[in-house]
């Protein structure tokens, strides 16, 4: 089955519409998607896994204008990941009485592994294999103690190390099957 046709049947009817939307009013070689988009494109080949929010990381708000003008967006400061500049502006797509959440981090330096994919027949930019596999196992788990200590949720915790599982696993198959290559 061809990425085009898994997107169709594994992404919601809501997110589908909000990535058009995107798609329509964004250069998409001047933006990344991260979080849960990367995982799902990372990890698609390999489990069904469904996109709820849009995480997508930015340089410049100019690149945003018709976003912002389309559906607006509220700006704060996070210091969630405390890596280089985090501004964070947040947006929510509204279509059929349901609303997707939109969060553009804007970063100055990227220092994540980019990687290129489809994703609903559009080349875009994500967060690559390695760079995720590493955000789940190493940064959540510190990042996340050090600011939100014993409010941190449960259900936080478990979400990202079950990913950190997924993205450990896959990485075993493949050396596995290297080595049985390799000795055969």
């Amino acid at each position: 089955m061809n990425y085009l046709k898994k997107d169709n049947l594994s992404i919601y009817h809501e997110q589908k519409a909000t990535f058009q939307f995107i798609y329509d009013h964004v250069d998409l070689s001047k933006i990344t998607f991260v979080g849960g988009v990367a995982d799902y494109i990372n990890l698609r080949d390999y489990y069904k896994m469904p996109v709820h929010d849009l995480d997508i990381i930015f340089q410049d708000e100019e690149d945003l204008k018709e976003i912002i003008k389309k559906i607006g967006v509220k700006k704060y400061t996070s210091s969630f990941y405390k890596i280089d500049q985090m501004e964070v502006l947040v947006a929510k797509f509204f279509i059929n009485n349901k609303s997707v959440h939109i969060d553009f981090f804007k970063l100055n330096n990227i220092r994540e592994g980019i990687s290129k994919s489809y994703l609903l027949g559009k080349q875009v930019q994500h967060s690559s294999f390695k760079s995720m596999q590493t955000f789940h196992n190493t940064y959540v788990g510190k990042l996340t103690s050090d600011v939100l200590g014993e409010k941190y949720e449960w259900k936080r915790l478990y979400k990202h190390s079950k990913k950190a599982s997924l993205y450990n696993m896959i990485t075993y198959q493949k050396e596995k099957l290297v080595k049985e290559l390799i000795h055969a």
